[in-house]
């Protein structure tokens, strides 16, 4: 899930900041100011539960300055392809811009600060009802309501538990809840089914 690289981008710094790069490439040096270094700029691969549980990570910067390895805080709730300005941790007190790009994941589908997932049951909990575990992408454990009579397919909605924006307030989790067959059937159900099927 996700966006398309270029999307919002954050800035960690402290203050409102202005392009000096521009101002001083238009008025050189005479506002006594030594020139402003440029961004380090990187590519960071994250996966989705670092953007749905907040994380740090450690990075390896390389520049004409030199090398270090710095620690990053990933924001909640960030996109594919978001940008995000860390002020003045890059070598030779530059700022370091990384545009972070999330992994396919196959146990979620991102739909804004909602995620989708899909949970199989037996056909006899979706006929009965029941209640059942769920785990959201944080690994806490939800029950989950499965109402009598259940169409296989049926998405059900837990409120509260799916991505959470920049300011942590959490999209819903939707699970789409698919049959699946017993193997052993015993035969007086069969039965039964027959039964009822043909009046």
């Amino acid at each position: 899930g996700g966006g398309s690289p270029g999307g919002f981008s954050f800035n960690f710094g402290t203050g409102p900041q202005f392009n000096a790069d521009f101002f001083n490439q238009m008025f050189g040096q005479q506002f006594g100011q030594p020139q402003r270094q440029s961004h380090v700029r990187m590519t960071v691969w994250i996966n989705l539960e670092e953007v749905a549980r907040g994380a740090t990570k450690m990075v390896a910067l390389k520049t004409q300055q030199g090398s270090n390895t710095v620690e990053i805080a990933i924001p909640q709730g960030i996109h594919d392809g978001d940008a995000v300005q860390y002020s003045a941790i890059a070598p030779g007190g530059s700022d370091l811009v990384i545009q972070f790009r999330i992994h396919p994941n196959h146990n979620w589908q991102r739909n804004g600060q909602h995620l989708i997932t899909e949970k199989t049951v037996s056909v006899w909990d979706l006929i009965l009802g029941a209640e059942i575990t769920v785990e959201d992408i944080r690994n806490d454990q939800l029950l989950l309501n499965i109402p009598a009579r259940t169409q296989p397919g049926t998405v059900l909605r837990m409120r509260g538990r799916g991505m959470p924006d920049r300011n942590g307030q959490r999209g819903d989790l939707l699970v789409r809840v698919n049959a699946e067959i017993p193997r052993n059937i015993p035969d007086d159900i069969i039965r039964a089914i027959e039964q009822n099927t043909t009046k």
